[in-house]
This record gives structure tokens, sequence and C-alpha cells, in this order.
């Protein structure tokens, strides 16, 4: 018995002796009653309290349990107050009253004991439940359980987010400010108002409808404000149409209660006769099908991808991120509450070799582009820590964006925590270009004022990779140090890896690294390149980052047979062989029995349209 239900126990008792002395008192008032405890709630109210919204109300909830459990208190009664002087006749009628009440709040007081025990004997039920619960086997897909078995608790930290960094609105107000924001604002909805005037008195023949505003939502159909601002990944925008995300899902694929915890997206019948129809429209080779069949289907997420390629060719950069943006607001309205709460904490999983979670990455990749480009770097890197997250092993190669953002968001103490954490120095991520990312180091110690420290890690690496500094020298229009000067990648992976590297930091040691270039030259040991440990082959996710930058240069150093390779689609670029993927339904893999090379006819059709 708890503590709480003894204390009503004794006020009880307490009560009834004070009932039994006012009954022997003869100057009691006739008016005066004895007021009956409060009904207690029942043992399971705090359960109900858990019933809610778990989008936003789960941190009340403890908060809400505990203010019931106190209404439920029985109030302290008064004492009998002083007796005043009656006839007699009344003091007779009066004893007999109250003995009658007493006897009354006797039997009351006897049934609240028994109510107690049974109150106490549901609660020890419930405690058996929640004991039951606690040694429930997990789950028996132990395959898929292992695979998350073991993680670093730094690197989970590390890669923890938050969901406000996610949204790109918010940087912009801290750069801009609200009111510069709003003016912008104010100034696309009068252009829109102007365009529609025109279009207007032109007539019904003479209208000239635009892609973007072909792909608005109708006038006056808006999806509720608390939709738009409540999405996990980014703030909905009022222009986009109001429907349904489509038959998109999410479940949890192995335990919650083991962490870190594996997720995915599914699709339903009705998403997968969409998929079935946006196939047969590819293999149409005309993209404005496609932009018709987004028009339909307003956050069916390849169709959004594939327009977002149109727009770029037809040289509309704001309408390609907008695209992008529509397909991870789709992604985010589906998201499970407790992969929310994982994801900031570094401790849910998507598996790469799923085709729905592949669209995510794909969607995000993009995305992050898009932000880059309009200089945005603190929410690019967040975005890139939340996929680095999903799957440490990195299948978009991503990191190649992630050690350029990190100097360009001035986050060069959480670089350099990356770096020396067991997600560079182990072997189970398996990272194919650590060592070069490592370099990047010494800017983040040059930022943070640690030239020291910089110069020691650029003579280190002068010695690790040659070739490297060999090329960036020249690359940023230095002369060459003695230590490294004609040293020339070993093979092809070195000659990759090298250009690869330089195509995304050039700019940075251009700006910054000048200087102690030259003078780690001078401190430099000139070293063997065949001694050094061989480069890892290129493996499918550098050659995946690659394709999508679209580099000529970058391109021509792939294996031709990884880009030549079928299936490959914008919709989803280079994927995993077929034995390794994990189809959830037949439709699925229709691209492996498809012509996968019609895509690169698909592009080129994009081009000339």
């Amino acid at each position: 018995m708890s503590s709480r239900q003894l204390k009503k126990l004794h006020k009880q008792q307490e009560l009834l002796r004070l009932q039994n002395l006012a009954a022997d008192e003869d100057g009691a008032s006739e008016e005066e009653e004895v007021t009956p405890p409060k009904p207690k709630t029942s043992g399971f109210a705090g359960f109900a309290a858990l019933g809610g919204d778990q989008d936003d109300d789960d941190d009340h909830d403890d908060d809400d349990v505990d203010d019931k459990q106190q209404e439920a208190e029985p109030e302290p009664q008064p004492e009998a107050s002083a007796a005043s002087p009656t006839p007699a006749k009344k003091n007779k009628k009066s004893k007999k009253k109250k003995m009658k009440k007493a006897k009354k709040a006797a039997a009351g007081a006897a049934e609240d004991a028994d109510h107690v025990q049974e109150k106490d004997a549901e609660l020890d039920d419930i405690d058996k439940a929640l004991k039951e619960l606690s040694m429930k086997p997990l789950s028996e897909n132990t395959a898929e359980q292992s695979r998350y078995s073991s993680y670093d608790t730094r690197v989970a930290r590390l890669l923890s987010i938050s969901f406000d960094h996610l949204k790109v609105i918010n940087e912009l107000r801290a750069m801009f400010g609200q009111e510069t924001l709003d003016s912008v604002r104010n100034q696309d909805e009068a252009q829109a108002r102007d365009e529609r005037r025109r279009n207007r008195r032109g007539g019904p023949h003479q209208i000239q409808m635009d892609m973007e505003t072909f792909l608005k939502g109708r006038p006056g159909e808006k999806i509720p404000e608390v939709v738009l601002r409540r999405n996990p990944f980014v703030q909905g925008k009022e222009h986009w149409p109001k429907a349904a995300a489509g038959g998109l899902k999410m479940e949890a694929v192995t335990d919650e209660r083991v962490e870190p915890t594996e997720y995915t997206f599914t699709h339903d019948e009705g998403y997968g006769r969409m998929e079935m129809q946006f196939f047969s429209l590819v293999d149409m080779l005309d993209p404005m099908r496609i932009v018709h069949f987004v028009q339909q289907n307003p956050y069916h997420v390849s169709g959004l991808i594939l327009t977002s390629y149109v727009a770029q060719h037809d040289h509309n950069a704001a309408l390609a991120g907008d695209l992008c943006e529509r397909a991870l607001f789709t992604f985010g309205r589906v998201t499970l509450s407790s992969f929310r709460k994982k994801l900031e904490r570094g401790l849910a999983r998507l598996d790469f070799r799923r085709p729905e979670n592949r669209q995510f990455w794909l969607a995000g990749y993009h995305y992050i582009k898009s932000l880059m480009q309009k200089g945005t770097y603190d929410t690019a890197l967040e975005w890139t820590k939340l996929f680095l997250s999903l799957s440490p092993k990195d299948e978009y190669a991503l990191m190649n964006f992630t050690h350029v953002l990190a100097i360009h968001a001035y986050e060069a103490k959480w670089l350099i925590a990356i770096c020396d954490s067991s997600y560079f120095n182990s072997d189970e991520y398996d990272l194919p270009m650590k060592e070069y990312h490592r370099q990047t180091c010494v800017l983040a110690k040059l930022q943070l004022g640690n030239k020291e420290g910089a110069l020691k890690d650029l003579v280190k690496g002068m010695e690790t990779l040659p070739w490297l500094y060999s090329a960036l020298c020249s690359a940023v229009n230095i002369d060459t140090p003695r230590p490294v000067w004609g040293v020339q990648p070993r093979d092809d992976n070195d000659a990759l890896y090298t250009e690869l590297y330089i195509h995304m930091a050039k700019d940075l040691w251009k700006r910054d690294g000048t200087e102690i270039l030259k003078e780690a030259g001078e401190g430099a040991n000139k070293v063997d390149p065949h001694s050094l440990p061989a480069a890892k082959d290129i493996p499918l996710s550098i050659g995946r980052f690659i394709y999508l930058d679209s580099t000529p240069d970058l391109m021509g150093l792939v294996p031709p047979g990884m880009l030549h390779a079928s299936p490959n689609f914008d919709y989803d670029p280079l994927p995993p062989p077929r034995e390794e993927n994990i189809f959830s339904n037949q439709w699925q893999s229709q691209p492996w029995r498809r012509d996968g090379s019609r895509m690169e006819h698909f592009r080129r059709a994009d081009m000339d349209a």
C-alpha cells in the first residue's frame, strides 16, 4: 500500500473519531454535516493520460498524471465548530441524527478501505503487466538487429542533430532578419498577383503558364498552417498543393527498445500503382509527361525529383530546390515520433538497400547542394550529419560535402572531433577517403588559431599523401615544395581521390592555406610514395557522388563499368546490385526488368526539350 493511501486512511479514522465526539456534545449544531471525501481516480488514469498525441504532448504526460493524482487527494476536513445553545428537544433529535451520520460515516470508511485494497490489487496487476512487458523477448529478426548491435556513443553524439537547424528559414532569419524575409515574401506575392492579372487580361486562349505556376496548389486551397510548421525536416510553403502523402508511410524494422533502431519508409498499394504509372511515363522519354504526373500527384517523391531535373535544365534553380524541399516535406509528414526522438540522438537507422529509403537520400543530396548554392552552410552541414547518422557507411559519400561545410559553417571543433573519433580511426565504417578528408583539419585548426597544431598535421599529411599536396599546390597557384615536387598519383584510385578532394576543397585552401603550405614544405621529409599503404578501390558510393555531381573531369576517372551499369536512373542513381536489394513488393524490382540505359535517353530528351 502506498504512503498516500495510508495517509488517506489515517485522515478517515481521525474524521470518525471527531464525529463520535461531536455526537456526545449537546450543543452541536443541527446544520453541521460531514463532508464526504472526494472520489479517488482510477489507478489506470495515468495510463489514459498517455494516449494523446505523441507528436507534441510527450513531454507533458508526466505532469498531467501528477496533476490528476493531486486533484484526487482528499482535502483535510474542518474540525467541529463550537456548540451553540439550542432547545432540549432539538438536542435529542440532533443526537439521534449524529448517531446515524456517524454510523454511515463508519460504514463509508470501511467501504473506502475495501476500495483502497481493490485499487492496490489493480496497481499490483499493473506492476505485473509492466514486468511481463519488460521480460518480453526481443525481436526474432536477430539478423537485422545484429547489424546495429554495437555503436560508439561518442559518434552517435557527434552525429546527433537538431530539427531547428534543419530548417533553412532559421538560418536565413539569423543572417538577414525577419523584416528582410517578410519584404522578399511580399515582393514575391505581388509579382505572382501581377502575373495572374496579366493572364486574366490575355483571355483564356492566350494564357501561357510557366512550370512553376503550373505546379502550385489551387488558389484558396492551402495546407493547414500547423502541418506546414510542424514538419520535422522542412517548413512547408503555402503555395504547395493541398494533398495527402499518397501512400508513403514509415515503420520500425527492429525492436524500438534496442538502440540503434532501424526504421524504413514503406509504400502502400496505392503508391505502388503510382510507381508503375511513373515507370511507364519514364519509358516514354517525354519530360513534360513527368511534369503533368507531378501536377496530378503532387507528393510523389520520384516524380518530384525528376521534375527538379527538368527545372534545372530550364535554368530555374529556385523551382528545382523547391521541388526537393517538397519531397523532403513528404517524408517528414510520415515519420514516427520514436524515429524523430532517436534521430535527434543519432540512434535511428535506415537501410540503404531498400529502394524507398534511397529516395530519401537522393532528395537530401539535391537539397544539400541547393543549400550550398544559397550559402546556408549551417543548415547544409546539419543535413549531412543527419544522413551520416542514418547510415554511417555513407553510401552517398556525403563526407565529401561535410568536411568542407564544417569550415564554411565555422564548426572546426566538430570536424576535429569527428576525425579523432572511431568513425575515422576504426575499420568498421570503411570510409575510402578518410585520410583525404582528415587533411581539412589543418584548415580547422587554423580557424581555431592553433597554427602550431595545423603545421604539425600538414607536415604529416605531406609525408602521408605527397601526391595530393603536389597537385594541391599547383591548384592554388603556388610553387610546389621540394618534398612533394613531381610526385604523381600511384594508380587510378589515388588519381580520382586526389582530384575529388581538390574539386571540393581547393577554394578553401586558396583562401586560408597558401602561406602554411609554403611553410610546411620546408619541414616535411621526402618519402617514397610506393612505400605508403595502398588506397582502397573506388566504391560505388564515390561513383554515385561523382555521377550526381556531373563534373566531366571527375567522371572520366570513374571506372567505366561503374557508370555504365544497368539499371541506372536519375530517380535511383547507381543502385546496389539486384541481389543486394531488399524489395518490399514486386513493383520495386521493375527497374531491373527494364532497360536501365533508357534513363540516359530521358536526360537527353530533357535537355533538348
